[in-house]
């Protein structure tokens, strides 16, 4: 494939209808948490891969459907890209505009963004992928190598590719390594390049009464607060113990500790990231810990138990209050554990911290997990991958280990072929108002993938 010419035609395209496929994507809503247009989103991938040449299907699953498609140019090499089509409710306040409607808008500190739900969290990168052979047809430029399309439907827990996967894992054989399309870069442009991600839980803690306390069958007044036991005061001290003994574990190395190798790029990673830069882009005035590096290895290698949402007894508005003792209190929980780890063995581990603590009554049920996984820095694709970057121009930010969840251990494990992620675009506020990829970002991951086909395409391994 002649690279410049491809690129060439990306940026004759880019403005008048590559821009015009995100916000097509966008338009679309594919909300897993409302069942609310997945089907549509589903069928519209599936079209245009139909469209420059390839084989698709909508596959029906226990969930959401999968889309599976493959644009076999009769190459040697196939790259598997793993996109997510959903996207989270957009109902929070201050949107710029209508999160379905999206905009390009001038963002303070971040130039001319595409603004809407999905921006980020994923549809920008499965819109790239497509963008690219586009181009590539439109130069009349064949791809190097075949790309096969496993896009599915996450927010809920990847249940939907964790049904898919089985029934088609000898279809998939042909793949030769997986490719997550996700924009991962910070806000200057600098590339990010996570070399594994952490595993996924999605689960409930429910304190409801019984042998250490609380109203039974009923709530009571709050005037029995000092000889009743509270449901929601009790869920927050296990909540706290929890926590505590989480961190002790990780400050003594208890648990999974990183190798020599991923301390060393842990390292070098906290000693180039522009702390300040860091904070702005994510929007908080610091860290928990007061060194940086700390903070940073944390972020990579700590065992994340985080407290999504709380729920107890009556809360009204302003002075509508209700007096009471709940008799039940719930929170919602995520979890993120490290590549190679077993989720099975860290559900029980939760268990087992709750009951040492005398919390053994609180009931942990979990509604979905997966196990990551990632790629070992000297592997061949990993070398290919940072070769793109560079011949792009480029010092991407190498992660050891990244805190965002997906079921790498399908493909590493159960499908037994290396993994790399990444997009050369910021994008953030995903789960929030004014969720935004950078307009030049989308330029430059267009152009980094027609670098990287044409080099994945020479690799042996």
């Amino acid at each position: 494939m002649d690279v410049l010419r491809v690129i060439d035609q990306i940026e004759k395209s880019f403005e008048a209808s590559h821009l015009e496929r995100l916000f097509k994507y966008i338009r679309q809503p594919s909300v897993s948490a409302l069942n609310l247009g997945n089907q549509e989103m589903s069928e519209m991938l599936a079209e245009e891969i139909r469209d420059v040449g390839g084989d698709a299907e909508v596959v029906e699953t226990a969930e959401f459907p999968v889309v599976f498609g493959l644009i076999d140019e009769g190459a040697d090499r196939t790259l598997l890209c793993h996109g997510l089509y959903d996207v989270t409710p957009a109902e929070e306040p201050n949107w710029v505009n209508p999160p379905f409607e999206p905009q390009i808008q001038e963002l303070d500190g971040l130039g001319r963004c595409v603004v809407g739900r999905g921006a980020e969290d994923m549809k920008t990168g499965i819109a790239c992928v497509m963008n690219a052979v586009y181009a590539a047809r439109a130069a009349n430029e064949k791809l190097p190598i075949n790309l096969m399309f496993v896009h599915e439907a996450s927010e809920l827990g990847s249940g939907g590719i964790k049904d898919f996967f089985p029934r088609h894992k000898d279809k998939m054989k042909k793949a030769n390594a997986a490719y997550w399309l996700c924009p991962m870069a910070q806000t200057n442009g600098t590339p990010i390049v996570p070399l594994g991600l952490k595993g996924n839980l999605m689960g409930r803690l429910f304190c409801r009464p019984g042998e250490w306390g609380g109203p039974v069958g009923n709530e009571i007044h709050a005037l029995n607060c000092n000889w009743i036991g509270n449901p929601a005061e009790h869920l927050i001290e296990a909540v706290s113990y929890l926590e505590k003994r989480l961190q002790e574990i990780y400050e003594k190395s208890g648990g999974w500790v990183p190798s020599d190798s991923q301390e060393k790029l842990c390292r070098q990673l906290s000693e180039r990231m522009d702390q300040e830069m860091m904070k702005r882009s994510l929007g908080v005035k610091r860290f928990k810990q007061d060194d940086f590096h700390d903070a940073v290895r944390a972020h990579l290698f700590k065992a994340e138990f985080t407290v999504v949402g709380l729920q107890a007894g009556f809360i009204g508005e302003g002075k509508s209050v209700k007096v009471s003792i709940p008799s039940e209190a719930q929170a919602v929980v995520n979890m993120r554990f490290q590549p190679g780890e077993d989720p099975d063995e860290r559900i029980e581990n939760i268990r087992n911290i709750l009951a040492e603590g005398g919390y053994g009554d609180i009931e942990f049920v979990v509604n979905n997990h997966y196990a990551g996984g990632g790629t070992p820095p000297d592997h061949p694709l990993i070398k290919c991958f940072i070769q793109a970057h560079e011949e792009m121009g480029t010092n991407p930010e190498v992660w050891p280990v990244h805190p965002a969840g997906m079921p790498v251990e399908l493909w590493t494990e159960r499908l037994g072929v290396p993994w790399i992620g990444g997009l050369p675009c910021n994008a953030m506020r995903k789960h929030a108002a004014n969720e935004y990829a950078q307009v030049n970002g989308i330029l430059q991951s267009e152009k980094f993938l027609v670098h990287f086909f044409e080099g994945f395409s020479r690799l042996t391994y």
